[in-house]
């Protein structure tokens, strides 16, 4: 007997001594949920791809549609003949403009000159030009529905990766929130399986002080004693649990100053964390909030413009030209300059090119193509809204039995503590036995055991039909 109560207290001494040697750290859930996000190298990495995807569609952006700078200046020397020498100098400014137009404007002299030694004659020449262009294509490359698919789709990309990054932090949010619930109901069986333990030794004292009497046998105390050695066994176990799920929420916020600490949870997991809608609400919610659902539709809108870039190239290329030029006759311009002079000479261009593959399979394949995969995309939404139905339903129905459990099983542990009061008289009374009031004791441990897991079951039901509809982030206050 005397062994039984060193190992026992020897047991609760070194967890006190643990204990007190710990550093305690209150922790909220919010923290805890504030840490994850912020400190996880996931989520950074996830940021990352996005900034990345926002990075091209800024280039898509601008490089197509900038405008462009030119200059050139040349020099011609004749070798076989010395006295010659001709300069050109040009300037131009082209754009090219989402509906298919593309613009010109410059700016051209050029000069041939003589040697004042060369016996020839010859006067020297000058002659300036001004042109305006406009090309707008009629067909093919018409239109900004066809021109800007590129730039479209790199936005798709860019909020296809922030839904990656929004499903991706409410996995991981998540997870935590869960962990924390089961460190907190790892807390609260710990606290049973003491409490446990106390009964038992209580119950060990109270018998062999009757052993004194003569109220017991001497056989009777193997069985109680039998059973506090397996109630130390049973904490020692939970306290094992408890220190895994203190490491796996130390994990999951990436703060490791804290995994030698005493988390001291300052939330309580119970009905008053929320409770479930309308099924047909968290339906409609997770139209407009669940990523993978909103992927899927993006990943349409992309099939959509697929179709409409390979349609458009199934069009033969015909291009209207126009151009406005001014140039001026020789010496008019005493030299290389921009300057029209007195001999003008306006000349207006104007015509259509046309090109017409004479096959044309590639392109027809490509528009194949994209029909084939949009019919796909469209069969996947199909799916997802099924799938999404489905599985908000079967989550709503978990979170309706799992609320109902928390009252039964409430119930259930305050009967049981009147049970095991009343078999304890009866054996004071000498109408039962320590092995009957053990029997009581664990089923009133197990009741307690059912209650504290009814409310995280609770909890943990409610977080997964937060996640199927895809609302989480909202309802913790995330925002991306």
């Amino acid at each position: 007997m005397r062994k039984i109560y060193t190992i026992a207290a020897i047991i609760l001494a070194v967890s006190i001594t643990i204990a007190e040697d710990k550093a305690k750290h209150p922790l909220s859930l919010q923290e805890s949920l504030q840490r994850a996000l912020k400190d996880n190298p996931l989520v950074k990495i996830e940021r990352i791809n996005t900034d990345i995807a926002a990075s091209i569609v800024k280039e898509n952006d601008a490089s197509a549609y900038d405008p462009s700078l030119r200059a050139s200046y040349d020099v011609t020397d004749r070798l076989a003949n010395p006295s010659y020498l001709s300069h050109d100098l040009s300037l131009s400014i082209t754009e090219s403009l989402p509906t298919g137009t593309d613009l010109g404007f410059s700016i051209s002299a050029s000069g041939t000159s003589y040697s004042p030694t060369d016996t020839v004659t010859a006067p020297d020449k000058y002659q300036n030009t001004v042109r305006l262009t406009v090309t707008q294509a009629l067909l093919q490359g018409r239109g900004k529905t066809a021109n800007l698919v590129t730039l479209q789709k790199s936005k798709i990309d860019l909020n296809i990766r922030k839904e990656e990054l929004a499903a991706y932090a409410l996995k991981l949010l998540s997870d935590t929130e869960r962990a924390y619930w089961d460190l907190l109901s790892s807390g609260e069986q710990l606290s049973i399986y003491t409490y446990s333990l106390e009964l038992a030794q209580r119950l060990l004292y109270e018998s062999e002080e009757r052993l004194k009497i003569g109220g017991i046998a001497p056989i009777d105390l193997v069985a109680i004693r039998a059973e506090v050695a397996s109630r130390e066994r049973q904490l020692f176990d939970a306290q094992t649990a408890y220190r895994q799920k203190a490491l796996t929420l130390t994990y999951l916020m990436n703060a490791p100053e804290l995994i030698d600490a005493e988390l001291l949870l300052t939330d309580s997991a119970g009905v008053e964390l929320g409770d479930a809608d309308g099924v047909d609400e968290h339906v409609a919610a997770a139209k407009s909030f669940r990523p993978d659902y909103l992927q899927a539709f993006m990943l349409a809108q992309k099939g959509e413009l697929d179709v409409v870039q390979t349609k458009n190239g199934l069009l033969p290329r015909l291009d209207f030209h126009a151009s406005l030029a001014g140039v001026t006759d020789d010496g008019a311009a005493k030299g290389l300059a921009p300057g029209l002079g007195d001999k003008f000479s306006p000349i207006i261009t104007a015509g259509l090119t046309l090109q017409l593959p004479i096959r044309n399979n590639s392109a027809k394949e490509r528009y194949r193509r994209s029909e084939f995969s949009m019919d796909q995309q469209r069969l996947s939404i199909e799916n997802y809204v099924r799938l999404i139905d489905y599985e908000i339903r079967s989550a709503h129905i978990e979170v309706q039995r799992a609320k109902r459990q928390i009252e039964t099983a409430k119930t259930v542990s305050a009967l049981q503590l009147q049970k095991l009061e009343a078999e304890h008289e009866k054996m004071n009374a000498g109408k039962s036995t320590g092995y009957a009031v053990l029997q009581v004791q664990r089923d009133l441990v197990s009741a307690n055991l059912d209650a504290a897991q009814a409310r995280t079951a609770y909890v943990a039901a409610l977080l997964t039909l937060y996640s199927k509809d895809g609302t989480f982030l909202q309802r913790r206050g995330v925002k991306f």
